[in-house]
Order: structure tokens, then C-alpha cells, then sequence
């Protein structure tokens, strides 16, 4: 049964984000999406059911899509997110350090949990350019949360992004791995750090979203980058998966 901190901190997220697409989009267009949003949670069983066999292609290999109601996984950019993040935990994993609190939505249990806004019994709300583990971690791995580092606070710090990055990787003790998947259209300055190497990682994947269906496939740098955020399709439409292995 889903932890009482856990749904409320849901709740209040959820709140949020309609106050946010109501200010910024206008009501109708936020009732649209809503209906949207219940229609396929009402269809889910019958959508996981048709496409579970489904998979797509990622850094040499065939992974399942990830079907799951939590966040509507299975109508945005989570459904190949967490199916990435469970194909690189599946081995090798050791001690698990999460920046943001993700995974344990969809079943996975990370050693330490750091999430400044998150504010649930179990995590750690330090901000992630701060936190020094007393201890390096053998995986390190962080789900669509660096692109909001610096860019979604107040006052805006673009800079802020890059010691995110660095510090991420330093929390990897040496010869550990780091997974990072950032939606790309949310955070400019992140954008062109990826698209100027100025942020890199030493195995990089790109994916875009190519229709309703939520299929994705991977391609290169230049055609991810000048996919928007939200636009044609909820969420992300292009996705950098960054990874230390």
C-alpha cells in the first residue's frame, strides 16, 4: 500500500502542476489534458496487455518498454527512463546512491535517497551540489531531476547545473557507474551545454519520441536537441541518457 508521505507529497504535485498549466496554458487546455490523462489511466490495462512485448532499441540492445500507472509512465518519457534505469541496475549494481526520488515509485530500492524538495521519511533533502557521501557509491543514478537544478529555483542559477553534474559523478566511487537522463527542451542552459560537449559523459545515448503511441527510438544529438518539451506529446519529446559504466 503506497506510503501516506508519499501520497500526499503526490498530491501536492499534482496540485501544482494544474495551478501551473492553468496560469500558463489556460483552463480549457488543462481540462483537455486532464480528461486526456483519465482516459488513458481508464485504458491502461488494455494498453499494457497489447504493447508488452514491446521494446526499442538502446545502447546496442532491445529493452522492454516500462509500463506502469505512477506519473502515467506508460503516456510519457518514464516509460523508457525506468526501463534504461532497471536494464543498468540489473547487474554490477553495489551500493545505490539516487538523486531524486524516482525509482522507489516503480520498485527499486536505492541505498541513499537525496531530494531537496521531497520532504518524505527516508530521503535526504540536501541540495546535491552540497551533499558529500561519507562513503562513494558503486552506482549513482539520476532520473529527469539535473535539468531542474538551478533552472526551476529561485533566484535562477544556470551555472548551478554544471557543479550538479560534477558532483553526481564524484559521489561514483572510482571505477563506478553513473546513469543520468535529462528531458531535453526544459532547461536551455542545459541544452547547450549537451549540444556544445561543454556537459558529457563517456557513453551518451539520444532518443525522441516519434508519435501518440509513446514509441521511442534512439538517433543522434542534432535531431534530439531541437525537440521541444512538451510539445507535440506531454513531456518530454527528446531525451539524453548519460552514463558512466
Amino acid at each position: 500500500m503506497p506510503n501516506i508521505h508519499v501520497l500526499r507529497t503526490e498530491l501536492d504535485r499534482t496540485i501544482g502542476a494544474l495551478k501551473d498549466s492553468v496560469r500558463q496554458k489556460g483552463l480549457g487546455t488543462t481540462v483537455s489534458r486532464v480528461a486526456a490523462v483519465a482516459a488513458g489511466q481508464a485504458a491502461f490495462p488494455v494498453t499494457k496487455a497489447m504493447r508488452q512485448n514491446e521494446t526499442f532499441e538502446f545502447h546496442g540492445q532491445r529493452l522492454p518498454y516500462w509500463f506502469a500507472r505512477y506519473n502515467n509512465a506508460f503516456l510519457n518519457e518514464r516509460t523508457v527512463e525506468i526501463a534504461i534505469a532497471h536494464w543498468f541496475l540489473s547487474e554490477n549494481r553495489g551500493r545505490v546512491l539516487e538523486v531524486g526520488n524516482v525509482l522507489a515509485h516503480y520498485g527499486f530500492a536505492a541505498d541513499t535517497v537525496v531530494d531537496k524538495y521531497e520532504v518524505i521519511p527516508g530521503v535526504l533533502n540536501d541540495d546535491i551540489i552540497d551533499y558529500r557521501p561519507v562513503e562513494p557509491f558503486d552506482s549513482v543514478v539520476a532520473i529527469s531531476t539535473l535539468e531542474h537544478v538551478g533552472w526551476d529555483e529561485t533566484p535562477r542559477e544556470p551555472e548551478k547545473v554544471f557543479k550538479a553534474v560534477a558532483n553526481v559523478r564524484a559521489c561514483a566511487k572510482p571505477g563506478g557507474r553513473v546513469l543520468v537522463t535529462v528531458p531535453l527542451g526544459h532547461n536551455d542552459a542545459l541544452d547547450e551545454a549537451l549540444r556544445t560537449g561543454d556537459i558529457k559523459f563517456p557513453a551518451e545515448s539520444w532518443l525522441v519520441r516519434d508519435n501518440r503511441r509513446n514509441e521511442w527510438r534512439e538517433t543522434n544529438a542534432d535531431e534530439a536537441l531541437t525537440k521541444q518539451y512538451g510539445h507535440p506529446y506531454t513531456g518530454a519529446n527528446g531525451l539524453y541518457v548519460g552514463m558512466v559504466l
